[in-house]
C-alpha cells in the first residue's frame, strides 16, 4: 500500500494531463481569438482531413508526400508554386507598408501577416489532402463514365469544334512551351490572394473560405461519376498537354493494376497527376475567383474574365474535359459561393460586412471595396 501517496508514474501522468489540458484550452482560446474566416478555413481543413483519413483507413493507404521531381502536369516542382505564392504575397505586403496604405499600425500589420500565413498553411494542407484523395479515386470508386460523357460530346460536337477553333487561335498567339491552361489558373489564384489580402475588404474572407470549400468538396465530387477525360479517345490541340495526359494515364493504370503498393512506392512522383475529369475544378475555381473579382469591382476583373474564358475553352480544346464537365464545375462554384455566404452569416457581402464589422475592424479590415 502506498498510504495515499502517489507513485512517480502517477505524478508524471497527472502532470502530463495538466499540461495537455493547458495546451488544449490554449488552442481553444487562440482559435476564438482568430477572425471568423480563419476559424472557418481551419474547420473546413479539419473536417476534410477527417474524411480523407477515414477513407485512407478504409482502403489501407497512407497519405504520401510529393517528391522532389518535376511535376508531369505543371512542368516544375510543386514546391516552387508555394514559394511563388508566398513570395508574391510578401512583396505585395512590403509595397503596401512602404506606401503607408491604410495607415496600419505595426501591430495590425503583424496580425494581418500572421493570419494570412495561417490561411496559406491551412489551404496548403487542404491541397495536400486533395491531391492524395485524387490519386486514390481508382481504389475508392473504380467505375468510369467516360463512354457516357464522350457520347454526349459527340452530340455536342459543334461546341467541341468551336472551342477547338478558339483554342487554336489563342495558342497561336503565345508560346507553345508554356502550359497556359495550368499557368493561367495558378496566376489567377496568386493575383487574387494578393489583391484581396491587400484590399482587406469583405470579399477577402469569402474568397479564402470559398477556395477552401472548393478544394474539399471538389475532391469529394470526383467520386460521384469518375472519368479520365476525352483525351483517351482523341488528342487535343497541344502536344505538351497530350504528353502529360498519357503520363497521367500510365499512373492511373498502375494504381488500378497494383493498388496501394504502387502508390506507396512510386506515388510521390505522381502526386499532382491524379486523373479526374468530372467536374472541371479548373473551371469551378476560376469561376469563383472571377465572381469575387467582379463583385468587388476590382480593376483586374476584366483580366480575370479573360483568363476564365481561356480556361473554359482550353478545358475542352485540350481534351482535359468533356463539355458537360464545365457546367458541372460552374454549378459547383455556385454552390460553394452560396454556402460561403451562409457560413459567413450573410447572403451578400454588404450584409456580411455590417454583421461582422467589429471583427473585421479588429483584424484591420475595411468595408470599402477594392
Amino acid at each position: 500500500m502506498s498510504g495515499g501517496r502517489e507513485t512517480p508514474a502517477k505524478t508524471a501522468g497527472s502532470r502530463l494531463t495538466r499540461h495537455l489540458h493547458t495546451v488544449y484550452f490554449a488552442i481553444l482560446a487562440w482559435n476564438r481569438a482568430q477572425p471568423r474566416h480563419v476559424q472557418l478555413v481551419g474547420a473546413i481543413m479539419a473536417a476534410f482531413a477527417f474524411v480523407v483519413l477515414s477513407l485512407a483507413l478504409a482502403i489501407g493507404v497512407s497519405p504520401i508526400v510529393p517528391g522532389a521531381e518535376v511535376s508531369i502536369v505543371l512542368g516544375f516542382n510543386i514546391s516552387l508554386l508555394l514559394a511563388l505564392a508566398v513570395g508574391s504575397y510578401l512583396i505585395t505586403q512590403c509595397i503596401l507598408v512602404m506606401l503607408g496604405k491604410g495607415k496600419r499600425s505595426r501591430g495590425i500589420v503583424l496580425a494581418d501577416l500572421a493570419n494570412d500565413m495561417i490561411l496559406l498553411a491551412l489551404m496548403v494542407t487542404i491541397a495536400y489532402l486533395h491531391f492524395n484523395l485524387k490519386m486514390w479515386i481508382p481504389l475508392i470508386n473504380p467505375a468510369l463514365y467516360d463512354a457516357e460523357f464522350m457520347a454526349l460530346d459527340e452530340h455536342l460536337r459543334g461546341i467541341v469544334d468551336a472551342f477547338t477553333w478558339i483554342g487554336t487561335t489563342l495558342h497561336s498567339a503565345v508560346s507553345d512551351e508554356v502550359r497556359w491552361y495550368q499557368f493561367g489558373f495558378i496566376l489567377m489564384f496568386i493575383i487574387a490572394f494578393c489583391r484581396f489580402s491587400a484590399a482587406r475588404n469583405a470579399y477577402y474572407p469569402r474568397f479564402v473560405v470559398s477556395i477552401s470549400l472548393m478544394m474539399s468538396l471538389g475532391a469529394l465530387s470526383y467520386l460521384i461519376a469518375p472519368a479520365l477525360g476525352p483525351f483517351i479517345y482523341e488528342d487535343g490541340i497541344d502536344l505538351l498537354a497530350t504528353q502529360s495526359q498519357e503520363n497521367m494515364r500510365d499512373g492511373y493504370r498502375e494504381v488500378r493494376a497494383v493498388g496501394v503498393a504502387w502508390i506507396e512506392s512510386v506515388g510521390s512522383e505522381y502526386f499532382t497527376a491524379g486523373l479526374a475529369a468530372m467536374p472541371s475544378l479548373h473551371v469551378a475555381n476560376a469561376s469563383v475567383m472571377t465572381y469575387y473579382m467582379l463583385r468587388s469591382r476590382d480593376f483586374l476583373a476584366p483580366f480575370f474574365v479573360f483568363l476564365w474564358f481561356w480556361i473554359l475553352v482550353d478545358s475542352v480544346a485540350l481534351r482535359w474535359h468533356y463539355v458537360v464537365d464545365a457546367p458541372a464545375g460552374i454549378l459547383l462554384a455556385a454552390l460553394v459561393i452560396w454556402l460561403t455566404g451562409r457560413l459567413l452569416r450573410g447572403a451578400s457581402p454588404e450584409h456580411a460586412a455590417s454583421a461582422e464589422a467589429p471583427a473585421l475592424a479588429a483584424a484591420g479590415y475595411s468595408a470599402s471595396r477594392a
